[in-house]
């Protein structure tokens, strides 16, 4: 719900503040950038403390807790603890100052704590003790009581935001003000302390135990945890790939969101993940309202009037003004999500048919027929995101899909068009689009015939395909390409390529100690919830080996029928370094499993499911 930046001090000292519903309602709908409510850290004296080498920083994931440690040249030993409530708009902070003597005066630096341009957002003032000490507290400290300081931040909007305060003093502080009630009935410390780890308590009822190496669970973990932050099932926005911890993409939603963060989270945490589905379905209508231009990049085929935004925002319209417009495939992104979503029980049926159909009518008015009755999508940027062209695999496939009624078999059903798209190929498989050379992408694209799409004939294809695309992906591209591939090649039973794969696709990527994920290998920007999802999706649809299809899959060693015609399956592909993985808790259609999957020297890996907590 919303974002904030720290520096080491435990302070926000030129860091900015992001909230899930203040953006931008006209023009490309830019997430707005706010100065922080939040103090840079304490005045003493009259002189700001500054920062020497003792420095320690870290985030326990297991509640969240942010803890800050250090010390100035003064001698004054400053610590701070700060929770960001998981399901409200509020924040807390304690701090404790040691090595303060005698009477000091203590003042919080606030800055322009508050302001956006002339327009003021957010109260100044933050108050320690009665409400008339405007930010000061006079304390006198013996050597052995040392000072703590708390408060509670409250985020509203009525109709900008305001910023209530409560905060106090907990040690030997002789206060100076009207005398009125303190504390403020606000909510103290304590309380957003209790509900926050509550709150991650029954998140974390759910979740991935790996026996193998200590790097690999944790890595893990922080996909997790950080994923959970970043998204809230009461938001007025689905996911921006870089969630509330930066304005990178202008804070809009991509097919990220689908084809990414959803599968990662629509087991494990199913109330987050609808977020999604729920932000797709809401903002149809002005879906509607979507063209596109004629662009010089390509010829776009006449007849496109409505599609899904390359780039949306809160109202669902096309923000994105350039040749990225043709990524035509987003469409089809989001009807597969949706798909999902109503196999799994999160969305009402017709809702995801609703999608369906109106993409079914986008799609097949979009194409032309060639002489040989072989449909084709002309001028369309493929996912490799370096080629605009006729006919790109992806895209192709997520039409047949869609006028098919949302499965690869033929429908003939009355009201659905029979169509046949042109899914390009050579003598040896298929291709990422016509005239392919076969020498180089930005990303991934080809093999997503594979997975997410499920293809049957590219993935009877899918050991020729890896052979000749997976080594062909930029090095300065995004994290998810080497999380697919490995994906992919544990599923061929390629075990431990992908385990090499699969740690590729994150370690380059992660900054440590914290574990911020970046967009790139090497160039840190926090926090890229894309490829955390990514590498997350290889541990669970490639290793542990999950998998919704249309059909029961053959040699499983759990299946479980969902709504429609789908099934989900698991056939584990355990890497030598993991002895078992656990998933607790995961959901499905509402009720609660657990699986072990361990490790078998030879033949398939055994998993048990049992009834969850």
């Amino acid at each position: 719900m919303v974002g904030f930046r720290f520096g080491r001090d435990g302070g926000v000292k030129g860091q900015p503040f992001f909230s899930i519903d203040e953006y931008d309602t006209t023009g490309e709908e830019k997430i707005r950038t706010l100065q922080s409510p939040l103090p840079n850290g304490f005045i003493v004296d009259h002189k700001p403390l500054p920062i020497i080498g003792d420095y320690r920083q870290s985030v326990d994931m297991h509640t969240s807790a942010l803890k800050t440690h250090w010390a100035s040249t003064d001698g004054v030993i400053v610590d701070c603890i700060t929770y960001l409530h998981p399901t409200k708009k509020m924040i807390a902070q304690k701090w404790w100052l040691s090595g303060l003597n005698g009477m000091h005066t203590v003042d919080f630096d606030l800055g322009q704590a508050g302001h956006f341009g002339e327009e003021r957002m957010l109260a100044t003032d933050i108050t320690v003790g009665p409400s008339k000490m405007k930010g000061k507290l006079l304390a006198t400290y013996a050597p052995t009581a040392n000072p703590t300081i708390e408060y509670v931040l409250s985020l509203g909007r009525s109709p900008n935001y305001f910023a209530m305060q409560s905060a106090r003093d907990t040690h030997h502080a002789q206060l100076k003000g009207d005398g009125s009630e303190w504390p403020p009935s606000l909510g103290q410390f304590q309380t957003v302390q209790n509900e926050t780890e509550s709150t991650w308590a029954e998140r974390w009822k759910t979740d991935i135990e790996i026996d193998g190496p200590v790097e690999d669970q944790q890595a893990v973990r922080s996909f997790l945890f950080y994923l959970r932050s970043a998204i809230h099932p009461d938001g007025k926005m689905a996911i921006s790939p870089f969630g509330l911890s930066n304005q990178m993409y202008n804070g809009h939603v991509f097919w990220d969101a689908d084809i990414w963060v959803f599968p990662a989270l629509m087991l494990l945490d199913p109330t987050v993940a609808k977020a999604i589905p729920d932000y797709r379905v809401s903002t149809v209508a002005n879906a509607k309202e979507n063209q596109i231009p004629n662009l010089p990049e390509g010829p776009i085929t006449p007849g496109w009037d409505w599609k899904y935004a390359w780039e949306s925002s809160v109202s669902g319209k096309e923000t994105m003004h350039g040749p990225s417009q043709a990524e035509l495939h987003i469409t089809g992104d989001v009807d597969w999500a949706a798909a999902e979503a109503a196999a799994l029980g999160f969305e009402d049926p017709k809702a995801a048919k609703g999608i369906l159909d109106e993409s079914l009518k986008s799609f097949a008015v979009s194409s032309s027929t060639a002489p040989d009755q072989i449909t084709v999508i002309r001028g369309v940027m493929s996912p490799d995101e370096n080629h605009t062209g006729d006919n790109d695999l992806y895209t192709n496939l997520l039409a047949q899909w869609a006028v098919n009624g949302g499965t690869w078999q033929s429908n003939s059903r009355a009201g659905r068009p029979k169509l046949q798209f042109k899914l390009p190929h050579d003598d040896k498989s298929f291709l990422t689009y016509d005239n392919d050379p076969v020498k180089s992408y930005k990303q991934a694209a080809a093999v997503l015939s594979i997975y997410p799409l499920q293809y049957p004939p590219a993935e009877k294809e899918a050991k020729v395909m890896m052979d000749r695309f997976a080594d062909k992906v930029s090095k300065n591209g995004p994290a998810m390409a080497d999380s697919v591939h490995a994906l992919i090649w544990a599923r061929l039973g390629e075990k431990e390529k992908a385990y090499d794969t699969w740690r590729n696709s994150w370690q380059p990527f992660i900054k440590q100690p914290l574990m911020l994920f970046s967009e790139k290998r090497n160039k840190p920007t926090t926090y890229f919830t894309t490829g955390a999802a990514g590498s997350l999706q290889t541990v669970l649809f490639g290793f542990i080996g999950f998998r919704l299809d249309s059909v029961q899959e053959q040699g499983a060693a759990w299946s479980k029928k969902l709504q429609g015609d789908s099934w989900l399956s698991i056939k584990a592909n355990l890497p030598q370094k993991w002895k078992s993985v656990k998933v607790k808790n995961f959901t499905v259609l509402g009720h609660r499993y657990s699986l072990t999957a361990t490790q078998r020297p030879s033949g398939p890996d055994a998993v048990q499911v049992i009834q969850g907590d």
